[in-house]
């Protein structure tokens, strides 16, 4: 196709001269006769078959397909539906073939479907944050992106996201839907109080929640009056249709979490989580088990920051957000729940942020200490370490 690349040597194109040296061992260093650079230590397996891109969009699909030495071999687009999908099925025929797309908000059909076909292990899902390189490129279009996703998963270099299946997907649809109506009701309170405050007025209590506190807020609409008595009226209904959807979800969520033991040990082993953000963050990166290191797991969540390093200078950046914003929430808001313990294991967590947020933001604190508590969740589950608190946030736990 126009725009995909075919002009492909020993692994990368031929404007990528540096690529090609450094693999061919022509470094700087290797030619003086010191010693060679390091070599990457696992060598990426090629896939015996071919291989087909997938651009997925919601009207329509582009796809590219390599053969076994990765060359272009077909290429074009079909109708975002099943009986395009079949199209392409008859293309590829029964040969041994591998599929790759891109995570993104239309693409789970798709999977669903190959999957069916071919099995989960022949169909490959980017995570959309690491290549990010695909979509800045200077020469965008939707057949070079379907062309670098199967180049890539030719290569074995692919990084791939994790799809739930079964129960696990049922549980972060909840999970997500749960934390969204959450969401949708805090906005409504802080609309509330806004509306309260501008007549001077405010809330006794802060959690609206409770029948002592709706009785308040229906208390404070009787001072109001024109239009500010219709909004308040409104929202304070909307609060209450909101606290139902609310604890829907959440018995939803409650029962799928019954058949899925490790999450009910996640919640009783692990200070500061609860049912729901146990839920969530089982949802969101499934099994602990399934990364080989701590390190790998607290990636996964996107709370390990940065490092740039150039001319010999250091400089530490963000965290990379490369993972699961709703796990890093979820382990974040357990940091928080932590600080507010007035008594047991939690308050070692609490007077570790303390001690070190004298000197840096309190919001870096709390997330190298939930950064903390993602390994320790590994270490539960991988090695079946118990979460030690006092070791992990070492120091005085009372003032």
């Amino acid at each position: 196709m126009s725009g995909a690349r075919t002009d492909v040597v020993n692994g990368f194109p031929p404007w990528c001269k540096i690529g090609l040296g450094v693999l061919a061992g022509a470094c700087p260093r290797h030619s003086k006769g010191e010693e060679p650079m390091k070599k990457l230590t696992r060598r990426p397996t090629r896939f015996k078959g071919i291989t087909v891109g997938l651009d997925v969009h919601q009207q329509f699909v582009v796809y590219q397909v390599l053969d076994r030495k990765g060359d272009d071999e077909a290429g074009g687009r079909f109708v975002a539906d099943h009986t395009g999908l079949e199209d392409l099925l008859t293309l590829v025929g029964r040969r041994k073939v591998q599929y790759v797309l891109e995570a993104s908000s239309c693409f789970l059909w798709l999977y669903d479907a190959l999957a069916e076909r071919v099995g989960t292990e022949n169909v490959h899902v980017a995570q959309p944050h690491r290549v990010r390189p695909i979509a800045a490129s200077l020469e965008k279009n939707d057949a070079n992106d379907a062309w670098w996703l199967a180049y890539l998963c030719f290569e074995g270099r692919l990084p791939e996201a994790y799809v739930p299946q079964g129960a696990i997907r049922e549980l972060r649809i909840a999970t997500r839907e749960l934390r969204s109506a959450v969401n949708r009701r805090a906005d409504l309170i802080r609309r509330l109080r806004s509306h309260l405050v501008q007549m001077g007025l405010r809330l006794k209590t802060k959690n609206l929640h409770t029948e002592e506190g709706r009785a308040a807020a229906w208390s404070r609409l009787e001072l109001l009056e024109g239009m500010r008595r219709v909004a308040v009226e409104r929202i304070l209904r909307s609060v209450e249709a909101g606290d139902e959807e609310v604890e829907g979800w959440r018995r939803l969520a409650d029962e799928l979490c019954k058949g899925l033991p490790l999450v009910q040990t996640l919640s009783k082993e692990i200070d500061g989580l609860g049912p729901v953000t146990a839920s969530i963050i089982y949802a969101e990166l499934g099994d602990p088990r399934r990364f080989h290191s701590a390190k790998a797991f607290a990636k996964a969540t996107g709370l390990v920051p940065g490092l740039r390093e150039s001319a010999g200078r250091r400089a530490p950046i963000g965290i990379s957000r490369a993972g699961s914003a709703s796990a890093r929430w979820a382990f974040t808001r357990a940091v928080i729940a932590c600080m507010r313990c007035k008594g047991g294991a939690g308050r070692n967590v609490k007077y570790w942020v303390l001690r070190r947020s004298g000197s840096r933001p309190k919001r870096k604190v709390i997330v190298a200490a939930a950064r903390k508590m993602a390994e320790g969740v590994w270490r539960l589950f991988a090695l079946g370490e118990e979460f030690d608190l006092a070791r992990a946030f070492p120091g005085k736990t009372a003032a």
